[in-house]
Parts: structure tokens; sequence; C-alpha cells
């Protein structure tokens, strides 16, 4: 797909010898062109490897979020990774420790303002409300969107992707932690499914996949998140 492939162009540029080179200072004292040199070399393997995990990768790895993942019970009363219904595909996100990229596609871009508009309506409702049991911090988003984007939120994660899958979706047992909180306003009847893609990264990922975020989210312009 076309933003991929800018997306990893545009990484490989910026360890390349544009803004990366401007680093290698001459410091014959302390060798620091040699350590700079060594300390890009690695960088450029990890990207390397990062990109052959990503191709392997690239479609595979989804999850269909239909109507069923949304239930008031797995509010409190049933843990939704534990749940019959959903225990299998938990299981295997729970397996995942390594950084993960991911974003949460939608069906179309057909309803955007709507989708917008319900969840700005939901932001607002429970904005400041500490002490209401009905409060949940929420993502953060831009004053303008794209009409044409198909993409709902891109995010990452260093590790335990299974969490934070289960806070977007508006169950976690803390209320502190910002997420899009899906369930407190997300309908998939009117909004249609969503899916969730992700690629999985090496642990040498852990501190450069921020950037692979920020990357991605330019290109794909996300109706949700502060890219």
């Amino acid at each position: 797909m076309k933003y991929f492939r800018t997306l990893w162009n545009k990484l490989k540029a910026s360890l390349g010898s544009g803004v990366l080179d401007k680093l290698l200072i001459v410091d014959s004292e302390f060798c620091m062109n040699e350590i700079v040199e060594k300390s890009l070399g690695r960088a450029k393997s990890t990207i390397e490897k990062a990109h052959k995990r990503f191709c392997e990768q690239e479609n595979n790895n989804f999850i269909e979020l239909n109507s069923n993942y949304f239930h008031k019970d797995y509010c409190k009363e049933c843990d939704i990774t534990t749940c019959k219904e959903h225990s299998n595909i938990f299981q295997k996100l729970k397996n995942i420790k390594k950084p993960v990229l991911y974003w949460f596609e939608l069906e179309s871009s057909d309803r955007n303002v709507a989708i917008r508009e319900k969840y700005e309506c939901y932001v607002r409702g429970i904005k400041g409300k500490y002490t209401d049991p009905n409060y949940r911090n929420t993502a953060s988003f831009k004053k303008s969107f794209s009409n044409e984007s198909t993409t709902l939120y891109v995010g990452k994660v260093q590790t335990y992707f299974w969490g934070r899958l289960v806070t977007h979706l508006g169950y976690s047992l803390s209320e502190k932690t910002a997420s899009m909180q899906l369930f407190h306003w997300y309908n998939t009847t009117k909004f249609g499914n969503l899916k969730v893609k992700y690629i999985v990264f090496d642990n040498d990922m852990k501190y450069l996949i921020a950037a692979l975020e920020k990357e991605l989210a330019l290109e794909l312009k996300p109706l949700i998140g502060r890219y």
C-alpha cells in the first residue's frame, strides 16, 4: 500500500545521509565520529529488520470488531479477555510481549462527520467530571479532520497490546488511562464494524516505534488522535 511505502522511505531517509549525517561531529579526542557511526549503523539495522517484519505481517494481523465486542457486561461483570466468545483472540494477544504498531480502520469514510460528532459529544459530556461514576479519560483529537480518511485511530504500545485494546474498547478497570472508550459511544449498527490492524516488532524497536506511529498517523489522517 502506498502509505506504507511512503512511511518506510521517510524513516530510511531520516536514518540516511540527511538529518543523521549532521550528527557526525568531529571530535578527535573522544572519537565521536566513530561512536555515532556505530550507533547509526545499529539503528539502520534495526529499521531494516523492522521493515522485513512489516512486509511479512502486512494485512495478516487484524481483529474484526463487531457488535459482539460491545456489551455492558464487559464493563464490570465479565472479563472480555477470558469470556468464552473472545478468549482465543485475547490469549493470542496476551502472548505478544513486544512493541506493536496498530490502527483502527473504518468500513468507509461515508460516516466520518457523524462519527466525529458522536465522539466529541461524548467527550464534552464527561470532561472534567472526575467524581462521576461514568467518567473515563479520553483520547485527544485535532480540531479539523479528514472527510476522506478511513482510519479512526493510530497508536503504538511497547508491550501488553491486549491491555491497550481492552482500554480502547472502554473496559479498563482504571478510568484514568486515556483511550477512545469505544463501548461508551461507538455504535456498530450506525457506523459499521471496526478492523484493528497491527504489526508486531522486535524489542529493539521499543524506542523507535513512536516515530513509526507519528509517520503512519500523518499518512492515514485518523479521526481521533493528536497527529
